[in-house]
């Protein structure tokens, strides 16, 4: 066997393997008692079962114009009709897309290190707490922007070399989707980019890839005229407080490292999963040293110096920027940050600072830690634990929406924002529901709850027990109000006084009590 058709079939078997991996290791979560959707979740769900429906085709999140989903919400829709609708088909679907990433960043080190190396660099990023369960977020384009940038790296430095037109409009056209999708990921992206395109030479590459941005985003904002609800304002941009923000976003980083948060709420990390977030502080630390010894010293590395410079425009974007500490704000960081420890770790070795046998034992423990993270987040749940004996997640929403039906109503208010997706999720859209405001990301399922209000039609009132705003206090008889499994409330039959007390707005002023 050739020498060329060797290096080809290692590269596809280790694609192979990789694929199995990234499979495998998210098996603990989807067999776990506690996966539930969240409600972001479930909103890009419902988008997907309106697609494979054939009812729309929504190109942004419900109720934003940013956010793009037309890559997300198509991939559910695809895993819908093949699988039927549920939890488990969409999480498969963005884990799919996750993984096309993935295949992208690992084809793309191997341009930079060889195949060997860039295995198993691309292992400890697939293991990597960072991304254990935001892989198979249906979050509306974290999935995709990572999965673009990936693609977009493998493309420019597959043709590093023997440069082609062409390869920078398309380069354009994926900066674009970057920027729609999650435009955090761009700070990153553009030091290399920038690099390779000045490397170059050429000045039409420039003007190519410009094209290409604007031609992308010129399209996407022609297709979604008329299908956008700006119910949901993006996030205001410039920190105002940036020397009292610093510890936050020290804060941030380590929670982003460990996985384990819900939105901005921390939730307690397993110790393996704990000690991996601790591990790559660590290691940050110490590439950020060996930098700045590079730099005195002139030990000059490119790539050190790429990455370099890319992990610290995430951060400086993300601390300058946002006012927000989401932990999920600094996904970004994870891919950079692994290639540019691989980068350094390789650099070691082949100037033999570093013995092959201390590299493997490194990576090993590194991997072997990972591993075990993964298993921990078996028991990751974004929402307060239940009795030992308590239902799986699902089973409980399945016994409040079976309540509820079973009582007749088909329309639901929801005490709790983001509740109100998930019940219509879940009950395949059997039920639909709203939260207090009078218009929400989706508004035909406010405007047919407040009818059925107003036409006299059974309707119930759902939220989590501990969180009923008084209700017990209000009704003629707080027993009517019914506890499913220690986690949910169920009142059925609440009329406009009552709601109106509780906090619901509504569309129509004219919705009688009833």
């Amino acid at each position: 066997m050739h020498t060329a058709d060797r290096d080809r079939l290692q590269k596809w078997a280790s694609v192979a393997v990789l694929t199995v991996i990234v499979f495998v290791s998210r098996l603990p979560q989807l067999s776990s008692p506690h996966l539930l959707l969240d409600g972001d979740e479930c909103i890009l769900g419902l988008m997907a079962k309106h697609i494979a429906e054939g009812r729309a085709f929504p190109v942004f999140l419900y109720g934003q114009s940013y956010g793009l989903a037309a890559v997300e919400a198509p991939a559910g829709a695809l895993s819908f009709l093949l699988a039927g609708t549920g939890a488990l088909p969409l999480k498969v679907a963005m884990l799919a897309l996750w993984t096309v990433g993935i295949v992208a960043f690992f084809l793309a080190v191997c341009r930079l290190l060889g195949t060997g190396r860039s295995f198993w660099i691309t292992l400890v990023l697939v293991l990597m707490p960072a991304w254990a369960l935001s892989s198979m977020k249906a979050w509306s384009g974290y999935v995709t922007a990572f999965s673009a940038t990936a693609l977009l790296f493998n493309l420019l430095l597959r043709d590093r070399d023997r440069p082609r037109s062409v390869a920078w409009l398309i380069a354009g056209a994926l900066t674009s989707l970057i920027y729609l999708a999650q435009p955090l990921w761009l700070p990153g992206a553009l030091p290399i980019v920038v690099f390779l395109l000045v490397a170059h030479r050429r000045p039409s590459f420039g003007f190519l890839y410009l094209a290409g941005i604007a031609g992308m985003i010129l399209v996407v904002r022609v297709i979604s005229v008329g299908r956008v609800w700006n119910y949901w304002t993006p996030p205001t941009i410039g920190n105002q407080d940036l020397a009292g923000s610093v510890p936050k976003l020290f804060e941030q980083l380590y929670l982003n490292l460990t996985g384990s948060y819900y939105l901005r709420t921390p939730i307690d990390p397993g110790p393996a999963t704990a000690a991996v977030a601790y591990l790559w502080c660590g290691i940050l630390i110490a590439a950020t040293l060996l930098q700045i010894y590079r730099l005195v010293a002139g030990k000059y590395l490119l790539w050190s110096h790429l990455l370099f410079a890319s992990v610290v425009s995430t951060l400086l974007a993300n601390w300058i920027l946002l006012v927000g500490r989401d932990a999920r704000y600094l996904l970004p960081l994870s891919p950079l940050l692994v290639l540019w420890a691989g980068v350094e770790i390789c650099d070691l070795a082949d100037r033999r600072l570093l013995s092959a046998r201390a590299c493997v034992a490194a990576i090993g423990c590194a991997i072997g830690l990972q591993a075990m993270s993964m298993i921990e987040f078996r028991n990751h749940s974004y929402l307060p634990d239940g009795p030992a004996n308590s239902l799986s997640e699902e089973k409980r929403m399945d016994h409040v929406l079976g309540y509820v039906g079973m009582m007749g109503a088909r329309h639901v208010f929801s005490m709790n924002p983001l509740l109100q997706w998930q019940l219509a999720f879940y009950s395949r859209e059997a039920i639909v529901a709203r939260w207090v405001s009078r218009v929400d990301r989706y508004p035909p399922y406010s405007i047919a709850v407040d009818r059925a209000l107003q036409n006299g039609e059974p309707v119930a009132l759902v939220g989590y027990l501990g969180f009923t705003g008084g209700l017990e206090k209000t009704v003629a008889d707080p027993k009517a109000i019914v506890a499913i499994d220690d986690r949910y409330f169920v009142y059925i039959g609440p009329d406009k006084a009552l709601l109106t007390r509780l906090g619901f707005r509504f569309l129509d002023d004219r919705i009688t009590n009833h």
